[in-house]
């Protein structure tokens, strides 16, 4: 019985696929014609022991543009390349202050690395700080990271729904703690924060909160001096 127990909760027993980035299958999909496409970034040269050691929340940002290569290559760290234990999470990113992307809400696109623009052309510091609760972090950041788990996606696992749930809150977990660990390691500051009104963070990105779970809300800038 304990045999069977372990067998039907092991992750071991998930569908690994390496190199298979979160989000949905749109490459066949033709991209707008204002879709930000992001350069390629080499990964960042760090001791990643010493950034998993070092790494911790800062909730103090400069009101300098992030750089547009540094937060692409969090962004491509995010998404992979790591296995992924669901395909259910969705990032989606407001813009505030990065160079030369306009400040608005976009869903990032990993196997086109690129943005799909979803609310642009409006500054969304003030609704992306009270939708968390009023806190600057949010609100100061130069990107605010929104990370939410499709329920039709992780009800289609093929080891069931119960195990998709499982599966999807822990890939959101760790597409998380990239954001911390990439940050680290190209010299950024990054915040996540546990206080966010869920339907308010869901339509800051334009997403339907009933479909789509916000389960993250993440600050990433340059720190300040």
């Amino acid at each position: 019985m304990t045999g069977a127990v372990h067998a039907a909760t092991s992750l071991e027993a998930a569908p690994r696929r390496p190199g298979s980035p979160p989000g949905p299958p749109v490459a066949a999909q033709a991209l707008p014609t204002d879709a930000v496409l992001l350069p390629s970034v080499e990964p960042a040269r760090a001791d990643v022991l010493q950034v998993m050691a070092t790494r911790r929340s800062l909730r103090r940002f400069a009101r300098t543009p992030l750089p547009r290569d540094a937060l692409a290559g969090v962004l491509a760290h995010m998404a992979g390349p790591a296995p992924v234990w669901s395909p259910a999470v969705r990032i989606d990113l407001v813009v505030h202050a990065a160079e030369g992307i306009m400040p608005g809400a976009y869903r990032y696109d990993p196997l086109r690395h690129a943005l799909l623009p979803r609310r642009t052309g409006a500054d969304l510091r003030d609704a992306a700080r009270a939708a968390a609760l009023d806190q600057d972090v949010i609100g100061d950041a130069a990107v605010a990271f929104v990370l939410s788990i499709n329920r039709s996606a992780f009800a289609a696992d093929p080891l069931g729904a119960a195990r998709g749930y499982r599966h999807a809150f822990l890939e959101a977990g760790l597409v998380g703690e990239r954001i911390y660990l990439e940050a680290g390691a190209r010299g950024l500051g990054a915040c996540a924060v546990g206080a966010f009104y869920d339907d308010e963070a869901a339509a800051l990105v334009g997403i339907d909160p009933v479909r789509d779970w916000v389960v993250h809300f993440a600050g990433l800038g340059i720190p300040a001096r």
